[in-house]
């Protein structure tokens, strides 16, 4: 696998419309000691180490490219108070164990609003917007996915709403949804402009930060973890890799415990005030169950969002935004070719397990990972990086920690297969979707 590391962000719309400034990081040289470093500048690194320091350990954040240059700062932005899909809470439960299930539902249902409380707390610039959420059914199978999805949550007391296709209709804008239900709780943000404020904050819980600082190796000695990168080195009680699809080959057992999925996303000229009071009004964000890619959000400049798969076949930029711009006027029929010329293309890696849930690796005494969100890393990867900062500070015991956790290597079976057929199913993800059947 190349090297997944791109800190020039170009083509990132999220870098154009950022309210704060990106702050420069120095290059880790010589020796640092701390009681936990992290490595990884993404939500779950910084949230980790934002909550351990805040719990009393000195930390250090080591970067490999730039904050946030990875998943963090690549995503859409929903912030999702659901698992990914279709998946139940039950699902949860049977996968991770009933306690442990219920835990980590506790955690995602509410987890979207703890990171916009978060984002209060903080003070980051990141054009948040808490106007809900919802998942759509496009077809008679997902409707039915969807509505057990509802009933799983309203049975737990969760706060959702269960709505008719001209309910759907009303709140998107969009066409052809036959019922869905939404959580007042979700919402989007400027996803790179949260990261880079979360490392600000966690500076201000007294975090040092290296960027360009790629780790070259580790080992566990009398001293502690001995982290290297080239010649430096850190030394620590306590490592937490929070690297997810952005390992590269250095740890295997981390790389091939979830499938890199490389994803793309494009953004359209702002819409005109026309054509908002249609779509998107209330400026709620909506995701469905379709393969092939069905979601929509607007960005604080009326940018309407959409993407998918890459296809890693021919010229795949131009693949993507034909995709793209034939999936919004499907969506919303009021849009022509010139409302939405594409200003923006990027793409980026993103963790994907067999179950959709993370999981933790111990990869030593006292090193960890944690990873694999699978599409929900503005919420998850946030509410779970401030559990495991918790824990490596001592706060809670890893069994309450709401994951499986693997003391041995946890390989995807036939995981080259995998990794390579990801780059190149997005025109079977289609057909799925176009005959009814996802």
């Amino acid at each position: 696998m190349a090297s997944p590391i791109d800190p020039t962000m170009q083509g990132v719309i999220w870098t154009k419309t950022l309210q704060a400034t990106v702050r420069d990081y120095p290059t880790l040289a010589g020796e640092e000691t701390a009681d936990l470093v992290v490595i990884g500048g993404g939500y779950s690194g910084l949230n980790a180490a934002i909550h351990a320091a805040r719990n009393g350990l000195r930390v250090i954040l080591l970067e490999a490219g730039r904050v946030g240059n990875g998943a963090a700062g690549r995503n859409g932005g929903y912030n999702v108070p659901h698992f990914p899909g279709g998946v139940t809470p039950s699902a949860v439960a049977e996968a991770v164990g009933k306690r442990k299930g219920s835990a980590l539902s506790e955690l995602v249902l509410h987890g979207a609003d703890a990171v916009f409380r978060q984002i209060e707390e903080f003070q980051i610039k990141c054009s948040a917007v808490q106007n809900g959420w919802l998942q759509p059914a496009h077809s008679e199978t997902s409707l039915q996915k969807v509505r057990k999805v509802h009933d799983e949550w309203k049975a737990l007391g969760a706060n959702v709403e269960w709505h008719s296709p001209a309910d759907v209709a009303d709140l998107t804008g969009a066409k052809g949804y036959i019922g869905g239900w939404s959580n007042g709780e979700g919402g989007t943000v400027n996803p790179y402009g949260l990261a880079i404020g979360l490392a600000r904050a966690a500076e201000q819980c007294g975090v040092r930060i290296f960027e360009n600082s790629a780790v070259s190796g580790f080992e566990e000695t009398a001293q502690g973890v001995v982290v290297r990168c080239g010649a430096a080195k850190v030394t620590a009680r306590s490592a937490l890799f929070a690297t997810n699809a952005y390992m590269g080959d250095f740890l295997p057992a981390i790389q091939k415990s979830v499938i890199p999925v490389y994803l793309y996303h494009v953004a359209t000229k702002p819409l005109s005030d026309a054509l908002r009071q249609s779509i998107l009004k209330t400026q709620m964000c909506f995701t469905d169950l379709r393969k092939s890619g069905g979601f929509g959000r607007l960005d604080a400049d009326g940018r309407l969002i959409s993407g998918g798969a890459v296809f890693a076949m021919g010229d795949h930029v131009a693949y993507g935004e034909d995709h793209a711009r034939a999936r919004m006027k499907m969506l919303f029929p009021q849009l022509t070719d010139a409302d939405i010329p594409v200003e923006s293309y990027w793409e980026g890696y993103c963790a994907v397990t067999e179950s959709y849930l993370p999981h933790i690796l111990r990869l030593g005494r006292n090193v960890f990972s944690v990873g694999g969100f699978s599409t929900r890393g503005v919420n998850l990867a946030q509410n779970l990086g401030r559990v495991m900062g918790e824990f490596m500070a001592g706060k809670r015991a890893l069994d309450d920690v709401p994951v499986n956790v693997y003391d041995q290597r946890h390989d995807i079976a036939l995981w080259s297969i995998k990794a390579k057929a990801a780059r190149y199913i997005f025109p079977y993800y289609r057909l799925k979707d176009r005959l009814g059947l996802t």
